[in-house]
């Protein structure tokens, strides 16, 4: 009979358990492991925090000393210095990135503002009933304080001061609003592709911002409330449940309030504020993962389980079958001695012949690896780059087509789709050139006018012109035209463009001047951008592989390749110092003439 521990149920039993066991030791270790991922972010986030409320507070209390402001309070009623201060401080409000900046009276009432010119403008709106001007005025000192726009309905953290003349008096509140949308934005770029979600947390148990939008505006309780801080705004509710570093809570409160799903939580406070960043990640892939372990942990044991008990019956076969080898080996010896010689020369050439087929083989092989790996390497490094600027201008139609929707201007909208479809078709049109590039394989030119080729280009950098307000002078009097392949040209030109306007935002009035000339059989294109120039220690090295002054951004192969595309159409690409300033690129291609 079998001992206890080799019967089927035991074996069976003793899996399931080593399972169940496995499965918590790894889901606790998963979890530890999301808790270390969710502090590291939260103790990034924090410092960006505090540096943006250190930041603003330190502005808000620099310019509330600023004499203008006194100036302003003492004659509320000159118009003139209204528009001059809220000018000054439309001027401070663009520098520093913040929503807006306000100056009211002891009573509340706006007397400049830095969106006095702009449709929906703060002056003369009372906003004495603020918790930050009554807390400000209460304490006569900075004052700090979350909620939601009264007239923009955007969420943003308040940083108030008073406004004191020479005998200490209280003349005003001068308050700057910080939009919580950057923050949102900012931990996007600390949390990069994590799938961990955020929450920032006030006092309240108010979800103040957070990058997962059903959460926004909501709060931590189990009933839908309101706040003085939100007017005509219901706060709809997570129904947290807390279950130690588990959470379940609702998804989206106000689309699906009952449905709720489970989250790894790690809290942190903020050293500043009464606030708490809680940060999650969704518990179901945690399980499944140490799910799937642990299953993988039973196979394997259930694997070597079985491989035991064969190699034990096979060792009792071949113990068999050993005895009656030996039996047969004494009857037959003499008999086979000279047939043992000959089987032992003819395995010895065949080892032979199988150890220099597999060495041929090997040989193929790895010569085989090396070609593909040189492709992939050729392929990788250039469509890394080219797809970079489609994806760029794709970026900034997405940005376009989300404010049109917000505002209900459909035919917009569907033209920035319309865009964002054709730079799909450029991008899958793009990865082809590329691939036939690589193998430099014939390309598929065609006539094509230079003015319209420099236009296309100029509308995928069109975001970054108007960000930068670069003015831009085209000449072509000749209409010239080349015989290329328009897309190839037209990476060519946004490499080229791109980096003479990243050249001239260095400057206060950035410009570019893109003119075309010809001669007899040559089409030259110059653009000149007003920047600094090229430092001569740099000019040596423009077209180099992997070459770059853009510090952490760029591979430094645009101008490697462009200079390659441009050479396989027998053209040229120069880069130098124009003598009035800036840099000057000169690219020449072969001109086209219909016959």
């Amino acid at each position: 009979m079998r001992p206890f521990y080799r019967q089927p149920l035991f074996i069976i039993c003793s899996l399931v358990l080593i399972t169940l066991g496995s499965y918590q030791l790894i889901f606790q270790q998963l979890l530890k492991q999301s808790q270390q991922l969710s502090l590291k972010h939260g103790v990034e986030f924090n410092q960006y925090l505090n540096l943006q409320l250190t930041r603003f507070s330190t502005l808000t209390d620099t310019l509330a000393q600023r004499p203008e402001l006194q100036q302003l309070l003492q004659n509320p009623t000159v118009a003139a210095q209204q528009t001059a201060l809220s000018q000054l401080l439309a001027d401070f409000n663009l520098a520093s990135g913040s929503a807006s900046i306000y100056l009211m009276d002891p009573q509340g009432v706006v007397l400049a503002s830095s969106n006095y010119g702009e449709p929906v403008s703060f002056m003369a709106y009372n906003f004495g009933f603020r918790p930050y001007f009554t807390e400000t005025i209460r304490a006569n000192k900075s004052y700090v304080d979350y909620g939601l726009g009264w007239v923009s309905n955007e969420r943003g953290i308040y940083f108030a001061s008073t406004v004191s003349n020479a005998q200490q008096q209280i003349l005003g509140v001068l308050t700057v609003k910080l939009n919580i949308d950057q923050l949102e934005l900012a931990y996007q770029s600390i949390a990069s592709q994590s799938p961990l979600l955020f929450m920032l947390v006030d006092e309240e148990q108010t979800v103040i911002a957070s990058n997962h939008e059903p959460w926004r505006l909501t709060w931590l309780g189990e009933d839908a409330t309101t706040r003085p801080r939100h007017p005509g705004v219901t706060l709809h509710a997570l129904k947290v449940k807390q279950q130690g570093p588990l959470w379940r809570l609702a998804s989206d409160p106000l689309q699906q309030p009952d449905q709720s799903k489970q989250y790894a939580v790690t809290v942190k406070d903020n050293q500043r504020l009464p606030w708490q960043l809680v940060l999650l990640q969704p518990a179901a892939p945690l399980k499944v993962q140490a799910i799937q372990l642990a299953t993988s942990l039973c196979l394997f044991l259930s694997v070597l389980l079985l491989a035991i008990s064969f190699w034990r019956s096979r060792r009792q076969q071949q113990r068999q079958k050993a005895v009656m080898f030996t039996q047969l080996e004494l009857a037959v010896a003499e008999r086979t001695e000279s047939l043992q010689q000959s089987n032992q020369q003819l395995q010895h050439e065949i080892q032979q012949r199988n150890e220099a087929e597999q060495g041929l083989q090997q040989a193929q092989e790895q010569l085989l690896q090396a070609a593909k790996l040189a492709t992939i390497g050729q392929l990788s490094a250039s469509i890394n780059h080219e797809i970079n600027q489609p994806l760029t201008a794709m970026h900034s139609y997405l940005q376009s087509a989300q404010l049109l929707l917000q505002k209900a201007r459909y035919s917009e909208l569907a033209e920035n789709l319309d865009k964002i479809s054709q730079m799909l078709l450029r991008l899958n049109h793009i990865v082809k050139q590329f691939k036939s590039f690589s193998r430099k394989a014939a390309n598929s030119p065609a006539p094509v006018r230079l003015k319209h080729v420099i236009e296309n280009a100029l509308g995928i950098l069109q975001p970054a012109l108007k960000q930068q307000q670069a003015q831009i002078q085209l000449q072509d009097v000749a209409a010239t035209q080349v015989k290329v392949d328009p897309l190839q040209l037209e990476q060519v030109l946004v490499n080229l463009l791109g980096n003479a306007l990243q050249a001239a935002a260095q400057n206060s009035s950035p410009s570019l001047t893109i003119q075309i000339n010809q001669s007899v059989d040559k089409a030259i294109l110059q653009i000149h951008d007003n920047g600094p120039g090229i430092q001569p220690h740099v000019m040596e090295h423009l077209f180099e592989p992997f070459f770059t002054t853009k510090q952490g951004s760029g591979l430094g192969l645009g101008l490697s390749i462009s200079r390659q595309i441009v050479q396989s159409y027998h053209g040229n690409l120069q880069i130098e110092n124009h003598p009035a300033g800036g840099a000057i690129v000169t690219l020449t291609l072969p001109r086209y003439i219909s016959e």
